[in-house]
């Protein structure tokens, strides 16, 4: 696991956990906005420490994608040398990808408690225009500077608390998939990661009272959330339906060339949504449920490709690569998954009992200042729509959107 530390010594703190691993040449990676911010600091610090220092500045708008892998992969050398990364999520991610792919360790300098995926090995980017998670290298290390997270732009800590609030549906998701899909499942982790986001909902309750102290919960809940990742090897205890929502969105508006909004901001919009879905399932009772499991079928995955290649466009097909499990589901297959869900339905009542409602995940959103609503952040009615309908095949994790599925149960748009 790696050394984190949140506070205000962060740049002396990784200065010395540099020297203590043995590492005198450094990668220091940043962006244009975000060298003024914090990296000229720790550039000069490192510099009058004595290493040897490479600055790499990513300039404009920085994404999560080819061009800026390419930019910071360009740069290197043949001697042994470490990342440090000194930006937020984009950043993480891409020096992350970096690190792993040519083989130099890394340390991670978070500028903004605006998502959970610093001590993560996985590196969300966009590849082709298509959202996946990348296997890459966890840091050795995570250093915080307190100040530079308080002074933060709202909006990025808006969108922590987003991500954070996205866990109550994403822990859900992640025993749901355990109890009729048979997934790995580790309990210790689930409970780690739902008391972290347990912690910043009672933050969100008096945020503002004492700043310091909120953003400093934030930032330790996001880097809490990123352990339990690490320790699962999967995303799965961070990361669920709300996930499925967002990355939707996300590769849409790119394609669109809609301006981004934060990861957070849109995960928190959408574990609203999921939300409503669990509702949904705790109003079924035993006869209804029975009813509607006698008339499932399978999907018409003919109909369904054909959806999937109109509403995902060039990426479609990585879409339906991703659902093979499902595809090959038989129909003897299907009967047993409709019998496991009658068999175990309490157990599904009691996960759907422990999701808050969504108009408690809008309350805990409002108070921190985060959008609740896709209106809120430019999204039509048709991208709710479509969403709604094709977001459960982003990716081929299990979750409560496959179960409504299969139940006819759908979610209508506010």
């Amino acid at each position: 696991m790696p050394e984190v530390y949140v506070g205000h010594q962060a740049i002396e703190r990784a200065l010395d956990f540099l020297r203590q691993e043995g590492h005198r040449r450094v990668t220091l990676v940043t962006d244009d906005n975000l060298y003024e911010i914090l990296g000229r600091k720790v550039e000069t610090a490192l510099k009058e420490a004595g290493f040897e220092t490479r600055l790499i500045v990513l300039r404009g708008q920085v994404l999560a994608d080819e061009r800026s892998i390419v930019q910071v992969l360009l740069p290197r050398d043949e001697g042994e040398r470490i990342y440090l990364s000194v930006g937020s999520g984009t950043l993480t991610d891409v020096t992350r990808f970096a690190s792993h792919r040519s083989g130099c360790r890394f340390i991670a300098m978070p500028t903004a408690p605006s998502m959970d995926g610093y001590a993560s090995d996985g590196s969300s980017l966009t590849i082709g225009g298509y959202k996946q998670t990348i296997f890459s290298r966890p840091p050795i290390g995570i250093f915080a500077d307190l100040k530079t997270l308080t002074e933060a732009p709202r909006p990025m800590i808006a969108s922590g608390f987003g991500d954070m609030f996205g866990k109550f549906t994403a822990t859900a998701d992640w025993k749901l998939a355990q109890v009729l899909w048979d997934e790995p499942y580790n309990e210790e982790i689930a409970r780690r990661s739902r008391a972290a986001v347990e912690n910043c909902a009672a933050q969100a309750r008096v945020f503002g009272q004492d700043w310091e102290a909120n953003i400093h919960a934030l930032m330790s809940g996001l880097l809490e959330e990123g352990l339990c990742m690490l320790a699962v090897s999967s995303s799965r205890p961070a990361s669920g339906s709300e996930h499925q929502f967002s990355h939707f969105w996300e590769m849409k508006m790119l394609r669109e060339g809609r301006p981004a909004v934060f990861h957070g901001t849109k995960v928190g919009i959408a574990s609203v949504m999921t939300a409503g879905y669990y509702r949904l399932i705790r109003g079924l009772d035993r006869a209804e449920l029975k009813a509607r499991l006698d008339a499932a079928r399978l999907p018409d995955w003919e109909a369904e490709i054909a959806g999937i290649r109109q509403v995902y466009g060039p990426v479609a097909e990585d879409v339906i690569a991703s659902q093979k499990a499902y595809m090959q589901m038989t129909p003897e297959g299907f009967e047993a998954y409709k019998h496991r869900i009658l068999e175990r339905w309490d157990e599904v009542q009691a996960i759907a009992a422990a999701v808050p409602e969504p108009e408690t995940i809008t309350a805990l959103l409002r108070q921190v200042g985060a959008p609740a609503a896709p209106a809120e952040v430019g999204l039509t009615d048709e991208d709710v729509r479509q969403a709604l309908r094709y977001a459960l095949y982003v990716r081929s994790a299990y979750t409560v959107l496959r179960l409504c599925q299969a139940l006819d149960l759908t979610l209508q748009p506010a």
